[in-house]
């Protein structure tokens, strides 16, 4: 238990990578990293979508019990939150991105919600920890980290053709903020 508590960023991102690894190199339906996101790896009637599922479930499980271990407090609220909002996109799968009518739009909504809701909580997480710093260059960096996610945040809803690329910039930037600036 003590290897989780101190190592829980570390291990639900390097799950959550392998994941997305492994789920891009097996990937069909002319799927487009470029274009595509994530979620679509894992999206309704997708033949391997139980890679991704497990990807952010996992990570989502991992994320939350490393911040549970640590003890709550008004620093990890918020990024509890967000590790349960990725997790639950496992559960709740995006539509198909290939040619399908059937899917449960009510899924894709609620996965669509959650993934909304881990942006937002994300980067309330980030402010967060911005205002607990005392020390200016932290408060610099989470600032910078802020400005970041805020930025590709916008992009990716105004670049549609390349929100693939926008979407792992983000996920890049979350993890590296998560592993060397989050602090519990």
């Amino acid at each position: 238990m003590d290897f989780l508590k101190v190592n829980y960023k570390i291990i639900s991102i390097t799950i959550f990578a392998l994941a997305i690894l492994v789920a891009h190199i097996s990937s069909t339906n002319n799927y487009d990293w470029t274009k595509n996101t994530i979620s679509d790896l894992g999206s309704q009637g997708y033949q391997r979508k139980y890679i991704m599922q497990i990807g952010f479930l996992m990570f989502g499980l991992t994320l939350s019990a490393g911040i549970i271990a640590n003890g709550l407090n008004g620093r990890t609220i918020l990024i509890l939150i967000y590790g349960l909002c990725i997790g639950l996109t496992g559960v709740f799968c995006t539509k198909p991105f290939f040619s399908s009518e059937n899917y449960s739009v009510i899924q894709a909504t609620i996965h669509s919600a959650l993934a909304q809701t881990a942006g937002a909580v994300f980067t309330l997480g980030i402010l967060a920890q911005l205002f607990y710093s005392q020390d200016k260059s932290e408060r610099l960096m989470h600032f910078t980290f802020f400005i970041l996610v805020m930025g590709l945040s916008a992009s990716f809803g105004l670049m549609k053709n390349y929100q693939g690329i926008i979407q792992r910039l983000l996920y890049l930037s979350s993890f590296i903020w998560l592993i060397k600036f989050y602090k519990p």
